[in-house]
């Protein structure tokens, strides 16, 4: 569970490994031991012909309408996004110190809002990945910041690299040109 609303720290830096906790809200729920066992609350998947006389699927893109984070998206930017999406789980019932579930009623209404980190930072998404974080940990230390990479990704030797001056910056110009060179 993840306390939504003490986030400050959280977005200091996008692209830091660890540091975006959010996206664990979004989840499907799945093997959940906390899930409704009556069925409620479930969403039926979606079947038969389509309007355009295809086939409907529930196999469609749940993130299809999801803002998308990019790699050069500034804090403020990445901040409104989320802003966006903690107005809705508020508007749905979520307290400031309610702790949410990813099956919980108000993220399931607000799943549309939440924003998509960039694919380029998924290791599912990015056959490139590892390639990618050693070259953002160059890059970072090019900037004089104390960067490594730490179970395949990468970190910050301490806490306090964070401060540096113009760190959130480097983070933005190291992502994109460590993980944003393949097409």
């Amino acid at each position: 569970m993840l306390n939504l609303f003490n986030r400050a720290a959280v977005f200091t830096s996008v692209g830091a490994a660890g540091l975006i906790v959010l996206t664990a809200c979004g989840g499907g729920g799945g093997g959940n031991g906390d899930a409704d066992k009556s069925g409620q609350g479930e969403v039926a998947s979606l079947t038969g012909p389509a309007a355009d006389g295809g086939s409907a699927s529930a196999s469609a893109d749940p993130d299809t309408d999801r803002p998308q984070i990019r790699l050069d998206s500034t804090n403020e930017e990445v901040n409104r996004m989320y802003d966006a999406w903690i107005a809705c789980l508020k508007e749905h019932g979520a307290e400031a110190k309610y702790k949410v579930k990813p099956n919980d009623p108000a993220v399931l209404a607000c799943r549309g809002k939440e924003p998509l980190d960039p694919p380029e930072l998924d290791p599912a998404k990015n056959p490139d990945y590892s390639d990618d974080t050693r070259a953002m940990v160059k890059c970072m230390k090019g900037h004089g910041i104390k960067a490594l990479v730490v179970d395949g990704q990468w970190g910050l030797e301490n806490g306090d690299e964070i401060n540096a001056p113009h760190y959130n910056e480097y983070v933005i110009d190291c992502q994109v040109k460590a993980f944003g060179g393949h097409k």
